[in-house]
């Protein structure tokens, strides 16, 4: 029996969760991640002051009534902005949670004091997620780092804080915003958090079935985000299910990678255009056919792809080169 997570009354299937990744966490991404099994999954960090001007593109990223078990994420690093587009989106998007992201570690994030930024203003902080607690429709979830850096790893204050705010759940990258995304990930600090807090604690960073029983050791977490793993491989959730219920998992076949990628490349048409489409796909194809066999020629073919019909080309010859 694969054990659940219940966020703010809300029983979510399994424990396994897929991070927002910005540039990748699309809707055609948050469907492939549904279909082996996450519980949960995140759209890309979304601008807070872009959804107040109405950004269409940005609209565009929404999530709608037809997807199901969704945390939109928002960022911003203005206070009133970040509060006034609560009512835009709830308005234009259908969705879950409402997540918050105090964690992003990038320069230009940064800059407009938003992302791990937050963590250096607890005062700030504390005063936003409660007036987002008090104006959300929906739960809110906040996503931090363990601190800005290692002089300020203030990350059981911060827990604490959002906790006491009326924020419903936490997502913790174990590593400060200085160390990024290099480095050991420090589980224990999310051990620590997941000790003092009530609410439930999701440990991220570096998770993979290879680890999955290590970090469960040692964080006891209520669940588990899975980031760049994720990323060319959705059926690392199922994999996961699959670990937990003690079955056999099994190496998937060239036919089923190959359907994944025509199945995602459709999902992305639909939601881009082909020619745009195309040009993302090149982010993932090659993921995807990890580890297949002589896999190189063909790799450089697809990531020049410019239309459905040259992938599924390709790929076609890439399928005749496995028969032996």
């Amino acid at each position: 029996m694969v054990k659940t997570l219940t966020i703010a009354g809300k029983e979510i299937k399994n424990r396994y969760i897929q991070a927002p990744l910005a540039g990748y966490s699309s809707r055609a991404m948050r469907e492939m991640g549904r279909r082996y099994g996450a519980g949960l999954v995140y759209t890309e960090m979304t601008s807070a002051t872009a959804l107040v001007y109405h950004n269409e593109k940005t609209f565009a990223m929404l999530p709608r009534h037809e997807e199901k078990n969704v945390a939109l994420q928002i960022f911003g690093g203005d206070i009133p902005t970040i509060l006034k587009c609560i009512p835009v989106i709830e308005a234009e998007s259908e969705y879950d949670f409402l997540d918050f992201n105090c964690g992003c570690p990038v320069k230009k994030v940064i800059k407009q004091k938003a992302g791990s930024s937050w963590l250096l203003r607890p005062d700030e902080l504390y005063n936003l997620a409660r007036s987002m607690v008090k104006i959300s429709a929906k739960p809110v979830l906040f996503k931090i780092r363990l601190g800005f850096d290692n002089e300020h790893r203030n990350y059981l204050s911060i827990a604490k804080l959002l906790e006491d705010a009326g924020v419903k759940a936490i997502a913790v990258h174990g590593r400060t915003r200085a160390e990024g995304f290099g480095g050991e990930v420090d589980y224990q600090a999310i051990a620590e958090i997941k000790k003092e807090l009530s609410i439930p604690v999701i440990a991220n960073g570096n998770i993979s079935l290879a680890n999955i029983d290590q970090v469960m050791n040692i964080t006891q977490a209520d669940g588990y985000m899975i980031g760049r793993q994720s990323i060319g491989n959705p059926k690392i959730f199922e994999d996961l299910i699959y670990h937990e219920e003690g079955k056999q998992i099994a190496r998937a076949s060239i036919d089923k990678l190959i359907d994944d990628v025509l199945i995602h490349l459709d999902l992305l048409i639909d939601e881009f255009g082909e020619t745009v489409a195309c040009r993302m796909m090149r982010s993932f194809v090659s993921l995807y056919l990890k580890g297949v066999y002589n896999i190189k020629p063909y790799k450089i073919k697809l990531v020049r792809a410019n239309t459905k019909k040259e992938y599924v080309d390709i790929l076609r010859e890439l399928k005749a080169s496995q028969i032996i």
